[in-house]
């Protein structure tokens, strides 16, 4: 976490619950779990970092921006 404050969750629903993590928390997830992100009112900036090849694979297509 860079700045403001950010909720992390696992799984394919997003579910709003849990502590939000503030500059300077640290967040890591293997490769290929569903998992989502959510800020509560006020920006949120994150670094993220992943070993490559990477990408991203949407639950829902039709949520894909690059595929509008």
């Amino acid at each position: 976490m860079i700045s403001g404050s950010v909720g992390f969750g696992v799984g394919e629903k997003v579910e709003k619950k849990g502590d939000l993590l503030k500059p300077g928390a640290f967040y890591a997830r293997p490769a290929n779990h569903a998992h989502y992100v959510w800020t509560a009112g006020e920006e949120g900036i994150i670094e993220v970092h992943f070993f490559g090849p990477g990408g991203i694979n949407y639950i829902s297509p039709a949520d894909d921006p690059r595929k509008k």
